[in-house]
């Protein structure tokens, strides 16, 4: 928390970052990719985001897949 005020208050960067990514996204021409938060705050996405570890990678993979059989319940299983 007291390295988030040194380096610019993660909030702060935070919605700069969406709120510019939007603006930059909304006069973008049809059929280009749209700017992602990292595209524009690269030096300090990986510090707002760290990345995942491979036991929270499985875990989200499970988690999507348990999402995936859940939308269907009445299906019948094979």
């Amino acid at each position: 928390m007291f390295n988030d005020g040194l380096i610019g208050n993660l909030g702060i960067i935070q919605v700069l970052g969406v709120l510019t990514a939007g603006q930059f996204n909304k006069v973008l021409p049809s059929g280009k990719p749209p700017f992602k938060l990292e595209n524009i705050i690269p030096q300090v996405y990986e510090y707002l985001y760290p990345p995942l570890t491979d036991e929270q990678k499985k875990e989200q993979v499970n988690k999507s897949l348990l999402a995936f059989a859940m939308m269907n319940p009445n299906k019948k299983a094979k």
